[in-house]
């Protein structure tokens, strides 16, 4: 089984750090994991598995990030990215790092349009 790192931004920038702000980025990526899941593609969804962490928490945000990357690294065979990315760091990072180990990137409009990503997984 293939496993696909929903990537996007969760805080988003400075600007956005606000609980509206991140439970909407949760919800969006939530989207994408139930699509994925329906379709029968493994995923690994960081904003569900660390949800709302900076008011449960007293780890640093560093510590998530390092944790999802790890976990990216290890057990993910492509990435699928959250339309709004744009102001995640996290995620440029993330897809940078993607892209110097070949690793496939898909870019879908919406939760609709997954049909790319889901005839690779099952490839």
């Amino acid at each position: 089984m293939k496993i696909v790192f929903i990537a996007g931004a969760y805080m988003g920038g400075e600007e956005n750090r606000n609980r509206e702000s991140i439970e909407r980025n949760i919800r969006e990526a939530e989207k994408y994991q139930v699509a994925l899941g329906d379709a029968g593609v493994g995923f690994f969804c960081p904003h569900n598995h660390t949800e709302h962490f900076e008011e449960k928490s007293t780890a640093p945000e560093e510590f998530y990030r390092k944790l999802d990357r790890t976990v990216l690294e290890r057990a993910c065979d492509g990435i699928l990215v959250v339309s709004g990315w744009e102001s995640s760091e996290g995620t440029k990072l993330e897809i940078e790092w993607a892209k110097e180990n070949d690793v496939p990137i898909f870019f879908p409009k919406s939760p609709a349009d997954l049909s790319e990503v889901i005839n690779w997984a099952k490839d």
